[in-house]
Formats: structure tokens, C-alpha cells, sequence
């Protein structure tokens, strides 16, 4: 099977339902099949990981040791691309992508559900709810969503304008924008981060240059409509 995720042409099949249903809105159909025919990046899945991660944890599910699996080559192939997976929730409003990143649990999908409840879910779309990619193109970042969009299961094949990325936290509502010396820690945390040394400098060196050309911001928030108006108002400048 092949896919068109993000600017590759992927090639995989998936073996679970799980990661099957959730590749479904990224099908590409070829209108020639070319035995020369060679995709961006081919996913193959490793016995040897499931068998040792099976024995590691039993109680995790095969299908959801696939998933894992799958998520992380496709990561760690697009940074040869200078494509990224960050961790965080990506929302896009009047054609422009708002990421949220922060650990688990801090409700980073809670914020941007509360952006579709201000704006409309028409108007605010969730691009992926948990591991958005970013990738430059010739005018600027843009986020695009991934079937990889953790438990919610939310994602659209789309593209979108990066406008910026935030750094959640709860606490009274306040935003500020921080430099990327500031950022690069916190960014980090939320980024799966390669055990090969040649990856980890080409994910280290992404990382660089979408801090160093968009605005990242750090904010404290509660659940509510001025919350969102706060983000909105001070990240669409």
C-alpha cells in the first residue's frame, strides 16, 4: 500500500486494524504501477521489536506495539527530509496552524477542543491531536496532520501554515513570547528523540532553525474562553 503522508509517498502495510483504519484518509491511488516505482520512505515492520517488546510488556496490545513502531520510523525517516514529529495538539484557525505542546495529561487537547468550541468546529479544525509534522517549504513552516494522532484519534490529511508554536502549562492565565534558548529544553521533552547519533544531530538541527523562524510562546492557562481569546490574540500577531 502506499500513502501520501505530509511530502512523502510512503510505502506500508499495515498488519493490525488499528493502524490500518487510522491510514485510510492518507491512501494514495498511483495512476501507473511502475515496477522502477520508488517511495520516499518504505515502513517495514520488526519482528524482533515486537517479540522483545511482547515479553517486556504482555499487557500492551499487539496492535498498539505496531502503532508505536510504525510512528517512530516514520519519524526518525523524515528528518533525512528535514521533516519533525513534535508532540502537541495542532489547531487551525482562518488557514493558519496553532501547535499546543506539553507533557501528557497537561491538556493540551482539552485547550484546543475549547478552540472549537469558541471559534466552531468548521472554523477550527484539529490538524492532529498528537504528533503533527513540520516541514519547511519554500515560503515558510506548515503543520500537517498524520494518521499517528495518539488516543483521540483526531487527524486530517491536511497542510497548514505554522503561525506558532506554545508551550502549555496550568496556572493563571499569562503568555509570553521566549527566546530559543528557552524554548529548546522544553521543545525537547516533547519530541521523540532518535538513539542514532546521525539522527539526533539532523533532528537537533531542524529543531534550530524552526525556532530561530517561528515565534514560540509559552503560556499559562485554565480551561476556559479567555484562555483561547488570550492564545488567539497574542500568537495570530
Amino acid at each position: 500500500m502506499y500513502y501520501k503522508i505530509a511530502e512523502w509517498i510512503v510505502e506500508y502495510s499495515p498488519r493490525y486494524e488499528k493502524l490500518r483504519k487510522k491510514m485510510v484518509p492518507y491512501e494514495l491511488e498511483l495512476n501507473e504501477k511502475r515496477e522502477d516505482f520508488v517511495p520516499d520512505i518504505s515502513l517495514k515492520y520488526n519482528e524482533a521489536y515486537h517479540n522483545e517488546q511482547h515479553k517486556l510488556y504482555p499487557s500492551v496490545a499487539d496492535d498498539r506495539l505496531e502503532y508505536i513502531y510504525a510512528g517512530g520510523q516514520f519519524n526518525r525517516k523524515i528528518l533525512d527530509y528535514g521533516g519533525i514529529m513534535i508532540h502537541a495538539s495542532a489547531v487551525a484557525v482562518d488557514g493558519k496552524a496553532y501547535l499546543f505542546s506539553a507533557p501528557c495529561g497537561t491538556g493540551k487537547s482539552t485547550h484546543t477542543k475549547q478552540w472549537q468550541k469558541y471559534f466552531g468546529a468548521e472554523r477550527a479544525v484539529i490538524i492532529n491531536d498528537d504528533k503533527p509534522v513540520l516541514y519547511r517549504n519554500s515560503d515558510g513552516w506548515y503543520a500537517y496532520g498524520t494518521p499517528f494522532s495518539g488516543k483521540t484519534d483526531e487527524n486530517v490529511n491536511r497542510k497548514v501554515r505554522l503561525q506558532g508554536i506554545c508551550m502549555l502549562e496550568r496556572g493563571e492565565n499569562q503568555i509570553r513570547r521566549i527566546e530559543p534558548a528557552e524554548a529548546i529544553m522544553l521543545i525537547l521533552q516533547q519530541t521523540i528523540r532518535p538513539k542514532d547519533e546521525k539522527y539526533l544531530e539532523e533532528m537537533l538541527k531542524i529543531m534550530d532553525q524552526i525556532l530561530t523562524e517561528v515565534p514560540v510562546y509559552r503560556m499559562q492557562c485554565d480551561i476556559s474562553e479567555e484562555a483561547v481569546k488570550m492564545a488567539y490574540e497574542n500568537m495570530r500577531q
